[in-house]
């Protein structure tokens, strides 16, 4: 989803000091937190899909004073978002930081002034807990990567060659990229069902994304996927695709230069909210599910 950051020179680093604070436990259907940022209160929604940077909304941007640069964007799937980002301090429950803040003339989240990543947060652990959830039938514990080109990330060998999960409670629908699509349909006997549609991804952009099908079904972080949305037009690499009715925005995508292969699963709110609790621990990073694994 989130592929190409160009970070300024001096941009804060992604390791981190040793936590702080032990945790703090939010309510997964509304993750806000309160912060200050350059000496203004802000809210902020705390989401696995956001890393290394504050995202503000445009008007909650226009109320810092800083000295903002151009030149950071952000690459969802073929669609370019040049934006701009500045330094600042961070301040969550008394604990300071400096932080790199970004904005792209888009909203980011509703009903907050941006979004933040649980390794900008001074907590040993961070808990979205969701009361709605159904009765968890298991707990499933997956190490985490972090880097500045992927963001939050988890393997997911079982799946297939390089292939790892990305996790969003800010995303409706869990996806893959057409990489992803292709390796699983490979591996699980795939095959396209369904019309074309465009997918919500993030800023407002939207993707083409297709249905597949699977004969076999893979498991991914715990959850069955019988069948899984795939952006037929994203990060496909030299993998081929099912070739049965293929429809225009595959065709296109097969004249264009291919994108490198990005072989990941986006996992959204429609498993997410299955899970009564989500834990990011920051050190060893790792995420634990404890939800509903049943089968769909």
């Amino acid at each position: 989803m989130l592929i190409g950051l160009i970070l300024p020179s001096g941009a804060p680093a992604l390791s981190r000091a040793k936590p702080l604070l032990d945790r703090i436990v939010l309510d997964a259907a509304d993750p806000v937190i309160d912060v200050e940022l350059g000496g203004q209160p802000f809210r902020l929604r705390v989401d696995l899909d956001q890393w290394d940077s504050v995202e503000l909304n445009p008007e909650a941007a226009a109320r810092l004073p800083l000295a903002w640069a151009t030149g950071r964007h952000i690459s969802v799937g073929r669609i370019t978002l040049w934006g701009r980002n500045a330094e600042t301090r961070l301040v969550i429950a008394g604990t300071k930081r400096p932080v790199l803040v970004a904005e792209h003339g888009r909203v980011a989240a509703a009903g907050a002034d941006g979004t933040i990543g649980p390794d900008l947060l001074p907590y040993g652990m961070v808990v979205w807990q969701n009361a709605a959830s159904p009765p968890d039938t298991g707990t499933v514990v997956l190490p985490l990567l972090l880097s500045h080109d992927t963001g939050i990330s988890a393997p997911a060998p079982a799946l297939g060659p390089d292939l790892s999960l990305r996790f969003s409670l800010g995303m409706a629908t869990s996806s893959g990229t057409a990489a992803a699509g292709a390796i699983l349909a490979r591996r699980y006997g795939g095959h396209f069902a369904g019309a074309s549609r465009p997918l919500p991804i993030i800023l407002g952009v939207t993707r083409p994304a297709r249905p597949i099908a699977f004969t076999r079904t893979p498991v991914a972080a715990g959850f069955r996927f019988p069948d899984l949305l795939v952006r037929t037009a994203d990060f496909r690499g030299d993998n081929a695709l099912p070739e049965d009715d293929l429809e225009a925005d595959i065709v296109v995508a097969h004249r264009e230069r291919p994108q490198g292969a990005q072989p990941w699963i986006m996992i959204g709110r429609d498993r997410l909210s299955r899970c009564a609790q989500i834990v990011y621990s920051a050190a060893p990073r790792s995420l634990t599910l404890r939800c509903a694994f049943g089968p769909e």
